[in-house]
């Protein structure tokens, strides 16, 4: 028993002294240079709204819950995420101080799978045409977790997460710096024979892109056997869109002359789409940035007095897999009345 205790006690001894020793915080910085307007990069990082497009963390996890208060651009905004406890786990970010163009600060605050807490943010710098970002985060260790940090490097677990976190968001700003003019206009839609699935997604890229490319071959491959024809470009009509909760319910759909004495099985359903009035814009580019044409149409309805008359849809008018992303046609419909 005696001999135990020594033991216990020297075991005690040495994790005191490696707490003593064991680093008691960290800071991570990384640095880019984006082509863009400053405004345009700090919009990107200071609404947690646009983060889904280039945060590497939404990449880890596609299906975490996200919830947004008060996304404004002044203190107390909040992003909260509830997510797989292997890859991003369960927390919040709360926005602790802003100086438009110049920083971006915010609290992080991971609950589970364990609790920790940290600091971090933005700086901008003006070089030329371009902008220096900096992006960082730094805490403190608790005395008795130093010794575990000795052998954890907090370098290596974070650094290449903020390096492509800021690849994707200079590719993201330096393409709305040079995206053409948007062109939009009044037209009146007739309705068209649809076959489509019900879908929802978290606002994320690589989630996104999966549904959609899942739903078209799902509907695809019922054409194909059945022998039906596409009669236009395939369609992603919004049901449900919320930037609080990063969330995004739509119908995936394919106009297609479909029989009526066919019947249907299954998640694949037969509609019609909208007939009437609609304010129309064409943006140029990835998918994924197409928030400056949805904020430009909904501009130029409220500047013309319209009124909205239902949720839009994007029309695909480009085959990815044979058009250069930046050269990609989408045509985005607003129903007005």
């Amino acid at each position: 028993m005696k001999k135990v205790i020594i033991v216990l006690v020297a075991l005690i001894g040495i994790y005191l002294i490696l707490a003593l020793v064991g680093p008691s915080g960290y800071k991570i910085s990384k640095t880019t240079k984006i082509a863009a307007p400053i405004d345009v990069v700090y919009n990107q990082t200071s609404i947690y709204a646009n983060w889904a497009g280039w945060s590497p963390w939404s990449k880890l996890d596609p299906n975490a819950k996200y919830s947004i208060e008060n996304d404004n651009q002044t203190i107390g905004a909040v992003m909260s995420w509830d997510g797989d406890p292997e890859s991003v786990g369960k927390g919040s970010m709360t926005t602790t101080k802003i100086e438009p163009n110049k920083t971006f600060l915010y609290d992080l605050a991971f609950i589970s799978p364990w609790e920790m807490t940290s600091h971090g943010g933005f700086n901008y710098t003006q070089e030329g045409d371009s902008v220096l970002v900096e992006w960082f985060d730094e805490g403190e260790f608790g005395f008795m977790s130093r010794p575990m940090m000795l052998f954890m490097d907090m370098e290596e677990q974070i650094g290449p997460q903020f390096e492509q976190g800021l690849a994707d968001l200079k590719k993201i700003c330096e393409a709305v710096e040079t995206a053409p003019a948007i062109d939009i206009s009044q037209v009146e839609v007739t309705a068209q024979t649809i076959l489509y699935t019900e879908e929802a997604t978290p606002l994320n890229p690589d989630s996104i892109k999966m549904k959609i490319g899942n739903a078209y071959g799902e509907i695809m491959a019922l054409m194909s056997v059945a022998q039906i024809d596409m009669t236009g470009a395939p369609l992603a009509i919004t049901t449900e869109f919320s930037l609080e909760t990063m969330f995004w319910r739509f119908n995936a759909a394919i106009p297609a002359n479909y029989p009526s004495d066919i019947k249907l099985d299954g998640r694949i359903k037969a509609g019609t789409t909208y007939a009437g009035k609609a304010v129309k814009g064409v943006h140029i580019g990835d998918y994924m940035n197409s928030m400056n044409t949805y904020n430009a149409i909904e501009k130029y309805i409220k500047d013309n007095g319209l009124e909205f008359n239902g949720e839009p849809w994007e029309e695909y008018v480009d085959d990815p897999t044979e058009v250069k992303v930046e050269e990609l046609k989408t045509n985005i419909y607003f129903p007005i009345k």
